[in-house]
């Protein structure tokens, strides 16, 4: 008898959920009271929960690694990444909560909203996620794509700075063509008076004769005009190497400001990233199926309440807020009553509160014109029209 009654002991004790089971059944949006009472329902609600947990703690990882691209600072990207967690969490949670049913089938148009909303917020979480899965692909696509952006700037620069350039190499061109002509000049002289002088020239003689001391002073006049020539070029030639070397600081200049603007931010991450799905199929279809998969998990808490079937737990609540809003109504209309009560009573009190204050008044005005005309008599019947004025006053003051 002993062994047959402790089953039915086990049974009639209330179940008591640990702390864990508790927060689950809050991250679902359930009624503890009344869960508790119903165990069929108890584990449907806690896969609720641990959705709307896999669900935050998802989003708390996609933004952190998003966060980590703009910040450096670690203690500020966790306390960003739970707050953004938290606030998805929170979401998800007020999805759940707001979910109404008619007679066992949900609301049309409530629900699609919600499935939009949900879809919407896993697609901007997904892209972190996904940057995340392809680093390394997205990094070495992000060098060529550096590579190839510098390429492009310096071109640019060159193009535009095409006509000042090929103005300034004209002129060192020239300066140098002039240089060129006067020292062949000078070397056709210099050459010539040597042969005159060995023999082997146009005098055939050996020695320094009539021709050669000629050929000497062409030579001689020849090599002055190109000290003098160079000494004129050198400042012009100065001035225009000058003048190429400020644009090709400048240009540095340009490059390394627009150098620094290559960064490995976000942007730069999801461009690479785009480019890389473009060129490489196989790719693009394995991004797709990675965020469908986060999509889905993002969606997961309201499709897992949506598709589970109403239970013993949904009735209890419905009928506990069928009640309240029985009793919220009853003392509605009871305080109706009381109101309307209230107001009645209110004004017979007034009207005879005024009833009594008339007569009150018109005793008053009684006496007063008895003591008026007693006065009047007493003094022999003297300023009648005294008495006149002062019984018109009251005579008018009884007609209002």
């Amino acid at each position: 008898m002993a062994q047959q009654q402790q089953p039915e002991t086990a049974e009639q004790k209330p179940y008591e959920p640990d702390g864990f089971t508790r927060f689950l059944w809050w991250l679902a949006t359930a009624d503890a009271d009344i869960l508790k009472q119903c165990q069929a329902d108890r584990e449907r609600y806690r896969i609720i929960g641990i959705a709307v947990l896999v669900t935050g703690l998802f989003a708390a990882l996609a933004w952190g690694y998003f966060f980590s691209t703009v910040v450096q600072d670690d203690i500020a990207i966790i306390g960003l990444a739970l707050f953004f967690g938290f606030a998805i969490l929170s979401i998800d949670r007020s999805l759940i909560a707001a979910m109404h049913r008619n007679g066992g089938k949900p609301q049309f148009m409530p629900v699609a909203f919600r499935l939009l909303l949900a879809i919407t917020i896993g697609l901007f979480i997904s892209q972190p996620v996904v940057l995340m899965l392809f680093k390394k692909d997205i990094h070495a696509q992000m060098v060529l794509d550096r590579q190839e952006k510098m390429d492009k700037f310096r071109k640019e620069q060159t193009e535009f700075n095409a006509l000042k350039t090929k103005d300034i190499r004209q002129h060192i061109a020239n300066y140098q063509k002039q240089l060129a002509q006067k020292e062949e000049q000078v070397k056709e002289y210099k050459d010539g008076y040597i042969r005159e002088t060995d023999g082997t020239g146009g005098s055939g003689r050996i020695g320094e004769m009539a021709v050669a001391r000629v050929k000497k002073s062409e030579y001689l006049k020849a090599d002055e005009e190109l000290r003098k020539l160079k000494k004129e070029l050198e400042p012009l030639q100065l001035e225009q190497a000058e003048k190429l070397a400020l644009v090709r600081t400048e240009d540095s200049l340009k490059e390394a400001a627009y150098s620094a603007t290559l960064t490995d931010g976000f942007l730069s991450q999801v461009e690479a990233l785009n480019k890389l799905t473009d060129e490489h199929p196989p790719l693009k279809q394995r991004y797709r199926l990675i965020v469908f998969i986060i999509t889905l998990i993002e969606v997961m808490p309201l499709l897992t309440k949506l598709l589970m079937p109403k239970g013993e737990y949904d009735a209890r609540l419905a009928a506990l807020t069928e009640g309240s809003v029985q009793s919220s109504e009853l003392a509605k209309e009871k305080q109706k009553e009381l109101q309307e009560h209230y107001h009645e009573g209110a004004v017979a009190a007034d009207k005879e509160v005024m009833d009594h204050l008339f007569r009150l008044t018109e005793s008053q005005r009684r006496r007063e014109a008895e003591k008026l005309v007693k006065d009047w008599e007493q003094k022999d019947g003297s300023s009648f029209q005294r008495l006149w004025t002062a019984a018109r006053r009251l005579l008018l003051l009884h007609k209002m």
